[in-house]
């Protein structure tokens, strides 16, 4: 299953994401991974969520992304949230053209059993079908 924390830049939507994801932390059964472009919200998780940089693993489009998830979920079946915060931002592209990841996350969640938060820029009405129908 995917959520979609949508809003405007700067309407809070990177604080939100944070806060759900400690929130979540410590009563978890699995594992709790946060996805980022760099390693600055490292010390604003809490001490149980695994934090992944992308920069650091080169990630730069959306194949990368889901193989690295599918590689990290090969590796450890006991992930059960992950939190990926400036989805757009990450790839350098608009929202809009992020169809092909938001299946793929779709497709792994629905086999793997794994939940994702994901941060959406940009208001309601301007947002795809396929992110709108992940908005609760």
């Amino acid at each position: 299953m995917i959520h979609v924390i949508y809003g405007a830049k700067g309407s809070g939507k990177t604080k939100q994401i944070v806060a759900d994801a400690n929130a979540f932390a410590p009563t978890a059964k699995g594992i709790v991974v946060y996805f980022d472009r760099s390693n600055h919200r490292m010390h604003d998780l809490h001490r149980n969520i695994r934090l992944v940089d992308a920069s650091y693993y080169g990630l730069k489009s959306q194949c990368d992304i889901l193989s690295f998830i599918k590689g990290m979920l090969a590796a450890n079946f006991d992930i059960e949230q992950i939190y990926i915060d400036g989805l757009s931002r990450l790839l350098d592209c608009n929202v809009n053209d992020l169809e092909e990841l938001y299946n793929g996350l779709d497709s792994i969640g629905g086999e793997h059993n794994v939940n994702f938060t994901i941060t959406a820029s940009g208001a309601l009405e301007d947002l795809p079908q396929f992110v709108k129908k992940h908005i609760k």
